[in-house]
C-alpha cells in the first residue's frame, strides 16, 4: 500500500496505541514536541496494531506511514515486529532510523520460541536500518550482545517540577506497567516483614485484567491491608502530579529496565529511588549526580526481596539516612537534562 499525502521530509512512526502510558510512548511524545519546538518540521504518524505482533492491516498500514517521509524515525516496538516493511522502505530509498527502547526477547514472559521469533525479526529490521538509536549505555549494550549491531545512545530528558511534600506516613510508589518485568511482587514482599513499621505503599500504572500477573500484585496488596497498599491503576495528568508530590520514595525492581524514565521523573522532584541493579534503572539513578557524591538511594537485586526489606527498613529508620538521600535528589535536580538537551542531541545523530 502507499500513500497518496504529500510525502514530508521527515516523520516519527509510532504505535498508535499500546493499552495505556509507557516510558515509550512518553519519550517519543516529549521529543517530538522539543524537536518542533526547536524549530523541527517533524510529521508524527501513530500506525494502530496489537505491536510486536501486528495483522497484515496493521502492516500495510506501517508501509504507508513510512512511505510518506524521506526520512522516518521508527519506534522499535513496531520496527522491529515488521522487518519486510523496513527493508522495504529502506531499498524504496527511505532513510530508516529506528529508535528501541526495549530489545522485543528481553520483554518477561515469553515463551523460548516466541523470544527467538521476535529475536529473528529485530536483528533482520536493525540490520536494514540507516542508523540505530537507544535510551541508555544498557540498551545499546544489550543490541551490541544480542545482535552485533552498533547503536547510538540518546537518553530521555525530564521536565522541572516542583519539590515534592510527602506524606505522613512516608509513602512508597511503584509506578509502572504491571507486568513481570516490572516485579512489582519483589517490592511489595519486601514490605510484609517491616509491618511493625509506619508507611504506605502505591501501585499506580496500567494493567491487563486477565493477566495471570495482576492477580498476584493484587494478591500481594490485599494481603499488606488496606491501611497499607492501593492499587490505583494509569495515572497520568493532574492524578499523577499529585501522587509524586505525596510520595517519599520510589521502588522500580523492575528484571529489566532499559533507562527508567520515572527514577528521573523522580529526581525532578527530590525524591530519591530504589532501582534494580544491573539495569539501565542504575543510569537514571546516578543521572544529575557528580561524581563521587552520594547517590539518592540504592540499587538492589531484583531477585533478592530481603535486599529491599533491609534497604527500606534502614530509610524508615535512620533519620540520617533518609536525609542524605533526599538532599542527593534534591542536588541531582538542578543537573537533570531537559528534553531540549535531548532533541539538541537527536537532531545533531540524524543531521536535521
Amino acid at each position: 500500500m502507499t500513500s497518496t499525502s504529500p510525502v514530508a521530509d521527515r516523520a516519527f512512526v509510532v504505535p498508535a496505541d499500546l493499552g495505556g502510558p509507557s516510558g515509550g510512548s512518553a519519550y517519543n511524545t516529549a521529543i517530538i514536541a522539543a524537536l518542533r519546538a526547536g524549530g523541527v518540521d517533524v510529521v508524527e504518524r501513530g500506525v494502530p496494531g496489537a505491536w510486536p505482533r501486528p495483522t497484515e492491516a496493521d502492516l500495510d498500514s506501517l508501509a504507508e506511514a513510512l512511505a510518506s517521509a524521506r526520512e522516518v524515525v521508527v519506534d522499535g516496538i513496531v520496527a522491529c515486529a515488521a522487518p519486510d516493511r523496513i527493508a522495504d522502505a529502506a531499498a524504496a530509498g527511505i532513510r530508516v532510523v529506528i529508535l528501541v527502547h526495549l530489545p522485543l526477547p528481553a520483554e518477561s514472559g515469553l515463551s523460548e520460541a516466541d523470544a527467538d521469533t521476535l529475536a529473528r525479526g529485530e536483528r533482520a529490521a536493525l540490520e536494514a536500518a540507516d542508523l540505530i538509536l537507544c535510551t541508555s549505555a544498557w540498551a545499546r549494550d544489550d543490541l551490541r550482545a544480542r545482535y552485533d549491531v552498533a547503536a547510538e545512545v540518546v537518553r530521555p530528558g525530564v521536565d522541572t517540577a516542583d519539590p515534592a511534600i510527602g506524606s505522613t506516613p512516608p509513602r512508597l510508589l511503584i509506578l509502572g506497567a504491571v507486568t513481570p518485568r516490572k516485579n512489582a511482587v519483589v517490592a511489595l514482599s519486601a514490605l510484609e516483614p517491616l509491618r511493625d513499621r509506619a508507611w504506605e505503599v502505591v501501585v499506580a500504572g496500567p494493567a491487563r485484567d486477565a493477566d495471570p500477573y495482576v492477580a498476584r500484585v493484587t494478591g500481594a496488596v490485599e494481603a499488606l491491608g488496606v491501611d497499607r497498599a492501593r492499587v490505583v491503576g494509569a495515572v497520568s495528568g493532574r492524578r499523577r502530579e499529585r501522587l509524586w508530590r505525596e510520595t517519599d520514595l520510589l521502588l522500580l525492581p523492575s528484571l529489566v529496565e532499559p533507562y527508567g524514565m520515572v527514577v528521573t521523573e523522580g529526581l525532578a522532584r527530590g525524591i530519591p529511588a530504589l532501582v534494580a541493579a544491573g539495569t539501565g534503572a542504575v543510569e537514571a539513578l546516578v543521572d544529575g549526580t557528580e561524581s563521587g557524591a552520594p547517590l539518592p538511594g540504592l540499587a538492589l537485586d531484583p531477585d533478592r526481596p530481603a535486599e529491599w526489606t533491609d534497604a527500606i527498613a534502614r530509610w524508615l529508620d535512620d533519620a540520617d539516612l533518609s536525609a542524605a538521600w533526599r538532599a542527593a535528589a534534591s542536588d541531582a535536580r538542578s543537573r537533570l537534562r531537559g528534553w531540549p538537551h535531548a532533541a539538541t542531541q537527536l537532531r545533531d545523530l540524524l543531521r536535521w
